[in-house]
């Protein structure tokens, strides 16, 4: 019976060893059609960034450019904002859309026939300079400290403030940091308390990857869906900026290195307002409860309004926005 047993025993664990042999070599080749997979797609992408990223800057900027700490940064204006007649142009402050300040358009056009405006485009977006690697230049202090040397540039003492999304968090940090020059300042769906995170895998080639197909020319990209089938959409060119994908992956990395204190609103002097999309999935409305509390102001909730209540629903945020303006 006992050399039987063994017989039976050694027969069964050599089959379990096949077996699992079997189940590695199919392991194995899978990984290997995944590694070579994605290695395509990484050069694919690569090789797209590479060959659509080619415009420089200030290809077809609208604007004037200022140098700020060695950089060029592009700002719009419409109207003559060192004249206006309100006593403080409007300064509109974008989020983080390569776009820059194109994303405040065709919006803006309802404000302008009461206010003249100022639309810069912040380091990194729009039609100012890519810088592609992490560094302060990249956090809110330093971004508002560039938008009152540029203020200084245009020679406009006091402006009323309207700031999106990350454009919240720079518009909150400059009301702190420049009290003076804010008259007064709207908050619209702003990353006051936490700032979106892109998807990551760690790797370094993949991360650049994800950033290209989610915000910069990928055919899932912000632009690409606003643009749709428009050839020389204002959006797809601003993305095809050389640099434009390293820069936002330099914001991202920058981001969540970043040591900085968080905003104390509570210290903003200035009459505020704070309107968020219904809808926003992206920064919550709790986020903006949060913020009208202590501000001690009125939170305003667009109803259908998504992350961006002045393009979803844009008659009614310039209404309100104006309204709240009104010295």
């Amino acid at each position: 019976m006992l050399p039987g047993k063994l017989g039976y025993d050694r027969r069964r664990i050599t089959g379990v060893r096949g077996t699992m042999k079997t189940v590695l070599k199919i392991a194995a080749a899978a990984l290997a059609v995944i590694v070579i997979a994605l290695g395509g797609i990484v050069a694919d992408a690569s090789l797209r960034i590479a060959t659509e990223e080619v415009l420089a800057p200030d290809d077809g900027a609208p604007g004037r450019f200022v140098t700020v700490d060695g950089h060029k940064l592009h700002v719009a204006t419409i109207g003559d904002p060192a004249s206006d007649a309100s006593g403080a142009p409007l300064l509109l402050i974008h989020g983080f859309g390569i776009q820059g300040h194109a994303a405040w358009l065709p919006w803006a056009s309802k404000l302008a026939g009461s206010r003249s405006l100022i639309m810069p485009d912040m380091l990194g977006f729009g039609h100012s300079a890519r810088v592609t690697a992490p560094g302060p230049h990249y956090t809110a202090v330093q971004q508002a400290a560039a938008l009152a040397d540029m203020l200084d540039v245009l020679g406009v003492a006091q402006v009323d403030v309207v700031g999106h999304a990350l454009g919240g968090a720079v518009a909150a940090q400059f009301a702190i940091d420049h009290p003076a020059r804010v008259r007064r300042i709207v908050f619209m769906d702003a990353a006051v308390y936490s700032r979106p995170r892109h998807a990551r895998a760690g790797i370094a080639a993949i991360d650049r990857i994800l950033v290209w197909r989610s915000r910069t020319g990928g055919p899932l990209s912000a632009p690409a869906k606003f643009c749709g089938p428009q050839p020389n959409c204002r959006w797809l060119r601003l993305a095809r900026v050389q640099g434009s994908t390293d820069a936002l992956l330099a914001m991202d990395e920058t981001a969540r290195e970043s040591k900085d204190s968080p905003l104390q609103v509570a210290r903003i002097a200035a009459p505020s307002l704070v309107i968020w999309g219904g809808n926003d999935t992206t920064i919550p409305v709790a986020d903006g409860d949060r913020l009208a509390r202590e501000l001690k102001t009125t939170l305003s909730v667009i109803a259908d309004a998504g992350p961006a209540p002045y393009a979803d629903q844009p008659d009614k945020v310039a209404r309100r926005v104006l309204e709240f303006l009104q010295p």
